[in-house]
């Protein structure tokens, strides 16, 4: 088997498993308007459970990603994929209300913490750097089957079964994963010599890398948008389908939010595609300030009818999951190889932190501006998980904008602007004075 075949192998062994290990993802989000009735909790409450995933997360991918720089990715991520089963089983087993709900999605984050980066550092490490980048948006992007299913999955068990049969099956996920890379994945030792930089000296290889600093700023503004609004997809749903009229196919919120994740992979996969051509910083803040728009406008759509909610639901999730591919193979890129794990550690904490923070944000101004009956509310939550944006964008073209290419958005827009302006005005001008002149009179 060539190289190149045996790269394209394993690129899809591990997308596979990454996808099994996403059916735990969304089961506790797609079961949230159930959940929070059955135990009695507030929109903060119920946003923190959905939350606390990323405080385990954040709290153990420096740790086990910087581990891939001196010991096998591969060892990292069959331990880590049990601890992530372990968590799903919790719930399917023994959580009755809020304090067993958070250990066990803490127990989850832990485990995804393991499973995430250090895959695709396992994938990166074993593969030609010539098909890296698009080996690397396909891995960020293809986890989103994963998370469809999770939410269907969620869905369907739990309407015809269990909430609890629903975590029993998602915990199947992880314990295959695991098997595909033991018995598909050759063991790999780290090249002699090298080592791995300590928790705080893996936050200075990333800080002093200022290409890798602004994709981490694109990437913290990413997950904000996508862990809040998976967090609260259904239960806005759900909302949207009790004040506005129209049609949604007979499909209840989790299934619609199952199909809307679908979108997340096409787009993600094909941004990507485009970064050669327009620039992988350009392409980023395109998506970007789209992403802003739409998400202001997604706020208030239950005002119009469900049809249009769930268009603009749908168009505003496959927005922000279009940059997830660029921002990562742009990271990779930027990382030196012997530094990619604790560079990809800082990435992924620094971006799941604001993944921990955002679902319990959206739901304390759910709260606060009136309660999830209040379409004001959702639209104020909306504009929380918005408007980010536009700090990423100003600090992502400062820091990881090509030399040469220009760093201001707003200036060079308008200078852009005003060039054209002018260049019409001197169209203009020639045109009168050809009209003026002797064949023109």
């Amino acid at each position: 088997m060539t190289a190149r075949a045996h790269g394209s192998r394993l690129v899809a062994v591990m997308c596979i498993a990454e996808i099994l290990c996403m059916s735990g993802f969304a089961t506790y989000p797609a079961l949230l308007p159930v959940l929070r009735t059955d135990w009695g909790l507030s929109n903060g409450a119920a946003g923190l459970i959905g939350g606390i995933l990323f405080l385990g997360y954040v709290a153990a991918v420096p740790v086990l990603t910087s581990l891939t720089d001196r010991m096998d990715a591969r060892r990292v991520y069959m331990l880590s994929a049990l601890v992530a089963a372990s968590g799903s089983a919790l719930f399917a087993t023994l959580v009755n209300g809020l304090v067993g709900a958070l250990v066990a999605q803490l127990l989850f984050g832990i485990g995804f913490a393991g499973v995430f980066m250090p895959g695709l550092k396992a994938l990166s490490d074993r593969i030609d750097e010539e098909i890296q980048s698009r080996a690397t948006a396909m891995y960020m992007s293809l986890s989103g089957f994963g998370l469809a299913g999770s939410y269907f999955l969620a869905g369907i068990i739990s309407a015809y079964a269990s909430w609890r049969l629903a975590f029993a099956l998602a915990t199947l996920g992880p314990l295959i994963a695991a098997f595909l890379v033991l018995t598909l994945m050759e063991p790999r030792q780290p090249k002699a010599g090298t080592t791995s930089p300590g928790f705080f000296a893996s936050f200075g290889i990333v800080f002093r890398n200022r290409a890798a600093l602004g994709y981490t700023a694109g990437y913290i503004a990413h997950c904000w948008e996508v862990q809040g609004l998976r967090a609260w997809m259904v239960a806005f749903l759900a909302f949207a389908a009790g004040q506005a009229n129209g049609w949604s196919g007979g499909l209840d919120a989790a299934t619609l939010a199952a199909l809307i994740s679908l979108g997340g992979i096409v787009s993600s996969i094909g941004c990507n595609e485009f970064a050669k051509r327009f620039g992988r910083v350009n392409l980023v803040t395109g998506i970007m300030v789209t992403g802003l728009v739409l998400g202001l406008a997604t706020g208030f759509s239950w005002r119009v009818s469900l049809i249009t909610v769930i268009a603009l639901v749908a168009a505003y999730y496959a927005t922000m999951m279009a940059d997830a591919g660029a921002l990562a193979a742009g990271t990779v890129a930027a990382a030196k190889p012997e530094q990619r794990g604790a560079t990809l550690g800082v990435y992924s904490m620094l971006g799941y932190g604001a993944g921990l923070v955002a679902p319990t944000m959206f739901g304390v101004v759910l709260d606060l501006a009136g309660g999830s009956q209040s379409g004001g509310a959702w639209a104020a939550a909306f504009a929380v998980l918005a408007l980010p944006n536009l700090v990423a964008i100003v600090v992502l073209r400062q820091l990881a904008a090509p030399a040469g290419a220009p760093r201001r958005l707003i200036p060079t827009l308008v200078t852009r602007f005003t060039t054209r302006l002018g260049a019409q005005s001197d169209l203009a001008g020639r045109a009168n004075r050809v009209r003026s002149g002797p064949l023109g009179r």
